[in-house]
């Protein structure tokens, strides 16, 4: 039997769960807080906030918001530009150290795991982060 930890479980851009700890806020959550404050505010102003917190407050996490949604997309442009140089690799000579030894070999193919590039070199798959240099040998038409 799974048990799942105190938070909300939603599914991400893989697939994958995940789950949303108690201590971050996301847009809903926020405008929650800011009905309920809404329907508790004193009408005669006697323990109620300033109206303008109310503005300052939405202002600022806007604007965490669409830092965080900046973000997530440099990430996906990241990955797509890997994703872009691991299909030029293929056909060209390349020079890998695995830790333990250094070798050259041609990029026959490159498999993708959630969304990373393994170029596969003499049959084996090694991460982009082995790969020390690109040769130019090329097919020549």
């Amino acid at each position: 039997m799974r048990i799942n930890g105190i938070g909300v479980q939603s599914t991400n851009v893989y697939g994958q769960e995940e789950v949303k700890s108690n201590d971050t806020l996301d847009v809903n959550d926020f405008l929650k807080i800011l009905t309920a404050q809404l329907q508790h505010m004193d009408p005669l102003g006697g323990n109620s906030s300033d109206p303008t917190e109310y503005i300052n407050q939405m202002t600022q996490f806007t604007m965490l918001e669409q830092m965080n949604n900046l973000v997530s997309s440099i990430g996906t442009m990241t990955m797509l530009s890997q994703q872009q140089m691991s299909f030029s690799l293929v056909g060209k000579e390349v020079s890998i150290f695995d830790g333990e030894e250094r070798f050259t070999g041609i990029v026959e193919k490159v498999r993708y795991r959630e969304g990373v590039a393994y170029p596969v070199v003499n049959g084996k798959e090694y991460p982009m982060g082995y790969i020390e240099e690109i040769g130019g040998k090329e097919d020549v038409l």
